[in-house]
């Protein structure tokens, strides 16, 4: 994490350190508690009074962008609900990396975050697209300044994708279909191999990627599996799920860690899957989590990040993402069922059990539509409108 970073959310108040205050970590994060811990009303450290103190136009711009940070950091941009650490972190990164290249390689040297315009929001894109950052970075970061626009009071002012790179620009729009295969495989990554690496470091680490790969998960689904009383029976199980897959007779329940907080119950399909349950419930006592014990959500998470980096699990080293393994076995389930790859594996035609794979591989990741599958396996029709054939390697 960079200096600036740990500035922004550590000091956001001058009368309370990173190492006495309740809510950071040395490295910046917040802490497990930071969703429920408030500084008191009126206080040296309340985010309210810090922003008073510092008038508009201070150089002290990352005490202001702390200070909103620790205020709303927390709270879901739109819902009345709470907001991931990952998120919380990704957010904080993102809108300090801007203020701090925006003041130190733009004109606009002395800007206060409060002062956020679109002439700001114009320079920095116009940055992106010179370093041919990827169409879905750039509506993130777009959505994450929304969302701190709306903190200082400009709800609306950040304007759709379009409005910044041009309408006719292939920026402008986020495509929902997969143009290539993200899989570990695609890119050579012997899945087995470098997940035994990984283990004989951190086990902890290794069963958390190997329910990924085993299961489709979520890295934080994976995380805060707590195994024991997860395996139900079909009767038990969400009736949409035991009805895509009537063959089975045990699922794997999922709640927790999972997307907007769905549950759903996916297949135990092959005795490698029941025989790493077995495995996970042995190393995992009853009412746990897989994770290190004694470590917090929050801490388990940095341990998982930090290791899988070590290990060349990233876009620069492998070029693959631990997420990678879900769309690895989203293609190959996809193939098992249909009977032929996937449109991003080289498919150049529609197997015939297409649409009934399509919809079970939409169940096993936790989708209600069928087209959400096409994120992960791709369309034959837009594979060809972009002029791929199944022997190009995926885009660099």
């Amino acid at each position: 994490m960079t200096t600036a970073l740990a500035h922004a959310v550590n000091f956001w108040s001058p009368h309370m350190s990173s190492k006495n205050s309740p809510r950071t970590l040395q490295n910046g994060l917040p802490r497990a508690n930071t969703h429920s811990w408030r500084p008191p009303t009126g206080s040296p450290s309340d985010p309210d009074v810090v922003l008073a103190s510092l008038p508009m136009g201070t150089p002290d711009y990352l005490r202001v962008i702390g200070a909103y940070f620790a205020k709303y950091n927390s709270q879901h941009s739109k819902k009345n609900k709470g907001v991931s650490f990952k998120t919380m972190h990704d957010r904080q990164r993102m809108v300090v990396s801007f203020f701090r290249e925006l003041r130190h390689e733009t004109p606009y040297r002395n800007l206060d975050p409060r002062q956020l315009a679109n002439r700001h929001i114009e320079a920095m894109v116009a940055r992106w697209l010179e370093r041919r950052l990827s169409t879905a970075t750039i509506h993130n970061y777009l959505s994450f300044l929304r969302t701190f626009a709306g903190w200082i009071g400009k709800a609306g002012m950040v304007r759709e994708p379009e409005f910044y790179v041009g309408a006719d620009s292939p920026h402008a729009h986020r495509s929902e279909v997969a143009t290539e295969d993200r899989s570990w495989s695609a890119m050579n990554v012997d899945i087995a191999g470098k997940i035994a690496e990984i283990a004989r470091f951190d086990h902890w680490v290794g069963l958390q990627l190997e329910l990924e790969a085993g299961f489709g998960l979520r890295g934080k689904e994976a995380r805060h599996l707590k195994p024991h009383g997860a395996i139900v029976t079909s009767d038990a199980a969400s009736p949409r799920d035991a009805a895509a897959f009537p063959e089975c007779r045990t699922f794997l329940h999922i709640s927790a860690g999972s997307k907007g907080g769905r549950p759903r119950d996916i297949p135990i399909q092959t005795q490698a899957q029941q025989e790493l349950l077995d495995r996970v419930m042995k190393l995992v006592p009853p009412g746990s989590y897989v994770g290190r014990p004694g470590f917090t959500s929050l801490q388990n998470q940095a341990r998982f990040y930090y290791v899988i980096r070590k290990f060349g699990i990233s876009k620069a080293d492998l070029g693959v993402v631990s997420h990678g393994l879900r769309h690895q076995y989203a293609n190959d389930h996809f193939e098992a069922d249909a009977g032929g790859p996937s449109p991003v594996r080289g498919g150049t035609s529609r197997p015939q059990g297409n649409k009934p794979a399509r919809k079970r591989v939409s169940r096993v990741l936790g989708h209600n539509r069928e087209r959400a599958s096409t994120g992960y396996l791709g369309s034959s029709a837009v594979m060809r409108s972009k002029g791929r054939k199944p022997s190009d390697p995926p885009a660099s």
